[in-house]
């Protein structure tokens, strides 16, 4: 077997501690060390004689927590030791290891340092191994040999083979990388300008906390309101700021967008200063899904996601989305790239128009919910409930029009929606569960609903409901076909 090799955290682990201990801890430390500084009381003085020896205390067991901290590679697995007053050792193994996340904040970068994250699908302890501070160097090995096959050579140390499979992290194919272009259509499509106006609304509103002139900025305020020509310079001087500022956030969230991929695994890697990288096995791929909003149907633009067996760890990268603005025939072609297996087809299957008549004649809730609140508290304005009811009747006309379907082979593909349509596109032994429904009100339609589940955190169900009835049938006995695909791993 391989010699190990053991290494701790970066030293630098204890500062961003003590950081966050800081910031989990500032109004404490403003209230009595700051509002409270050179009081005579004695009640708040041994309040923050305690409070500080709490912090010491805090720190100290950081310093501890960080030299007890160790991890081993070794027979194919990651061993974890750790623990101040009470021991523990956890084992990983590496072919359990399904997404890997890695986030570079600005200390991060400034003392050349990174953090890993990575995920193995499982619940509990074994869920995931977070390791908030590793130099670069080891963080890029920490994700090869986790992302690649688990290569022993007999009577060498694992050093001696890290020049080899660091060229193995070298043999990734870029399928996408954000243009200039991209990140300023992204700025638009994605409304991110907007997100001035509550900006401004609040510092506004908080202002008479901090300086009071709120009451003066109303009376200059109300003067400028008199001149057109001063509200149409405040009105564009706004829109630059917004837009500006929608530029800004977006390329500063999607700066340095590369997709990549190898053999194994898919890349995703974002930020301009704040960085971070997720990967997935692609054997762990467990559907793709393509949403459209009416914005980016309108402009043929989509977002494609991955929908894996493992958490993505990561807030920012939680829905393992690739690149969010992508045309929508290059992003077809990246999926294709990155899943050759997986292929998204065009031509789908509709509803039957008895779906259509179902839909309009089924009852809504909603409407006569409505009708019954505004006789009882509106009466003279109980003809505004059918306003409810045709937008009810649109949505349920668009998503009859979005709604299409085809199982073909080992895949199955379903688009439903009204404004907003969702695709999804699932291979049969990555389905874990299947249901067919059908309502008593379907039946009068000889209609169905087919509802599928794909192992995710959490679980992803995804269903389409008014399909032919024996085309449901055929589905269910598609799936019962799944025991010839299922393969069943030994190895533990």
């Amino acid at each position: 077997m391989m010699e190990g090799r053991t290494a701790r955290l970066h030293p630098l682990k204890m500062l961003l501690d003590i950081i966050t201990l800081v910031k989990t801890n500032i109004i404490f430390l403003i209230f009595l060390y700051v509002i409270h500084f050179g009081t005579d009381s004695k009640f708040w003085i041994a309040l923050q004689y305690l409070f500080a020896v709490f912090i010491l205390i805090a720190i100290v067991y950081i310093i501890f927590e960080w030299c007890f901290y160790r991890y081993t590679i070794k027979d194919e697995a990651i061993h974890i030791k750790s623990g101040v007053i009470k021991k523990s050792e956890r084992v990983v193994y590496l072919n359990k290891i399904q997404n890997i996340q890695r986030r570079s904040t600005v200390i991060h970068k400034l003392f050349n340092i990174s953090s890993i994250t990575m995920e193995t699908g499982e619940s509990g302890d074994n869920g995931s191994i977070a390791l908030p501070a590793v130099s670069r160097k080891e963080a890029d090995w920490l994700e090869t040999i986790a992302s690649t096959e688990y290569i022993e050579i007999a009577g060498e140390a694992v050093e001696e083979n890290l020049d080899f499979i660091a060229e193995k992290s070298n043999d990734r194919k870029i399928h996408f990388i954000a243009s200039k272009q991209d990140v300023l259509k992204a700025s638009f499509t994605s409304f991110s300008f907007f997100a001035l106006i509550p900006v401004v609304f609040s510092i506004y509103s908080n202002m008479e906390d901090i300086f009071p002139v709120t009451n003066k900025m109303g009376d200059w305020f109300s003067g400028v309101m008199r001149y057109w020509w001063m509200v149409a310079i405040l009105l564009f001087l706004f829109t630059v700021a917004a837009v500006a500022y929608g530029v800004i956030s977006t390329y500063w969230r999607y700066g340095k967008y590369q997709i990549s991929s190898d053999s194994n695994r898919i890349y995703i890697r974002k930020g301009l200063v704040d960085e971070v990288a997720f990967s997935i096995l692609k054997e762990k791929v467990q559907a793709i899904e393509v949403i459209q909003s009416p914005l980016k149907r309108i402009l043929k633009l989509a977002e494609v996601k991955l929908v894996s067996a493992g958490e993505t760890g990561e807030e920012d990268l939680k829905s393992n989305s690739l690149y969010p603005f992508l045309p929508i025939g290059k992003a077809y072609a990246i999926v294709h790239e990155l899943l050759p297996e997986y292929k998204i087809h065009s031509k789908m299957t509709s509803l039957p128009k008895t779906a259509l008549a179902a839909r309009l004649l089924r009852p809504s809730y909603l409407w006569i919910l409505s009708l019954i609140a505004l006789c009882i508290f509106k009466p003279s304005l109980w003809y505004a409930s059918f306003a409810v009811l045709l937008f009810v009747y649109l949505l349920r006309i668009l998503d009859f029009m979005n709604s299409r379907y085809i199982v073909k082979d080992e895949f199955i593909q379903m688009k439903s929606g009204s404004f907003q349509t969702s695709l999804f596109l699932t291979k049969r032994n990555k389905v874990i569960e299947v249901e067919v429904g059908q309502s008593r009100w379907q039946k009068r339609f000889g209609l169905a609903t087919i509802d599928i589940v794909n192992r995710s955190k959490p679980i992803v169900h995804t269903d389409i409901a008014d399909i032919p009835y024996e085309a449901a049938a055929n589905f269910y006995y598609w799936y019962r076909m799944r025991k010839k695909e299922i393969r069943i791993d030994k190895k533990s």
